[in-house]
């Protein structure tokens, strides 16, 4: 998959299925899901980061760069499908990596050195600093110039290509829904999404955001501000239906002991009952904790009976590799 324009790419985003994924518990309490398969759209470049990645690389281009740079973990996403798009895109890649150097690389990481991203490790005590200008200097001197793509492709540009999936949806399903889910890590994802389904004329439809994150901290603040600059750079058209927009929400409590973890057994239980009915895969550390949450709260009661609610795949489907999957 290689596409270079934004009317190609929205034609993308329109054909991906919609995939019912109504389970015995959802249909109990009237509750219809639809799963959005973001995750078929390219087995390389999958989910919302093919979204996230698409103006990254066209910014790179455009400033007339030929190496990107970015940041993640052992069983990152975000670098695996970095190290794809450079291969498709030709661009060199550099993956900067939190620990030392294994004496055995995760999957993860043995695809993207194969795939030509050189890797550099550094100490989780560096990685916390690891945008400061003296780090960032000295990978300049080491491997010459590079465009810098935030860890999970997090950003304006990052949340600008995911405004696609909302602005598809509503191609796709024309208001006959009731909300839209995705998974929350940087939470660039919830905010383009949101700003997509409004771009689509759709302000009435929430967006909801599952962290994944045990302990928020500013996170809701991040998608605040990312979410406001996207709808200024909007408005700057003068088009009035961002005056009022606000139709995003932040959901917690559904992180299963926080981000790469160890699941507890009734989240391995909900994983393999989930699989068998509708036969889709689940990533572990996104979508899966995603479609627990909204059966947690259809046991709640927070949907309506009636209620018709989409859920992003947003893909990582290679992470499996890395837990003991259903």
């Amino acid at each position: 998959m290689v596409i270079d324009s934004d009317s190609d790419f929205f034609k993308l985003a329109c054909a991906v299925p919609l995939q019912n994924a109504t389970t015995t518990t959802l249909a109990k309490y009237g509750v219809e899901l639809l799963v959005r398969r973001d995750d078929l759209i390219d087995a390389g470049l999958s989910g919302n980061k093919a979204y996230k990645l698409f103006y990254n690389l066209r910014a790179a281009r455009d400033a007339g760069h030929s190496r990107l740079l970015s940041f993640g973990g052992a069983y990152s996403n975000h670098l695996h499908a970095l190290a794809m798009a450079g291969v498709r895109y030709g661009f060199s890649t550099l993956g900067v990596i939190r620990g030392e150097r294994p004496q055995h690389l995760s999957p993860t990481l043995k695809d993207a050195e194969q795939a030509g991203m050189q890797l550099i490790f550094i100490s989780r005590e560096e990685y916390q600093h690891k945008a400061f200008t003296r780090l960032l200097e000295e990978w300049n001197s080491q491997f010459g110039d590079f465009y810098l793509i935030p860890e999970g492709g997090a950003g304006l540009l990052g949340a600008r290509g995911m405004t696609l999936t909302g602005r598809a949806l509503e191609a796709q399903l024309k208001g006959d829904y009731t909300a839209v889910c995705v998974a929350c890590g940087t939470g660039t994802s919830l905010a383009g999404l949101a700003v997509g389904l409004t771009a689509a004329g759709r302000n009435d439809k929430p967006a909801l955001g599952f962290s994944v994150l045990k302990g928020d901290g500013d996170l809701g603040t991040g998608i605040a501000e990312t979410y406001r600059q996207l709808c200024a750079k909007n408005n700057e058209l003068g088009d009035d239906r961002w005056q009022n927009a606000a139709n995003w929400r932040l959901i917690s409590g559904f992180h299963a002991g926080g981000y790469g973890k160890k699941h507890p057994s009734h989240l391995f239980d909900f994983w393999r009952t989930f699989e068998q009915e509708t036969g889709i895969p689940l990533d572990p550390m996104y979508t899966l904790k995603m479609m627990w949450g909204i059966h947690c709260l259809a046991r709640q009661g927070y949907w309506s009976r009636g209620a018709r609610i989409v859920a992003i795949h947003s893909g990582g489907l290679q992470g499996r590799r890395g837990f003991v999957c259903p």
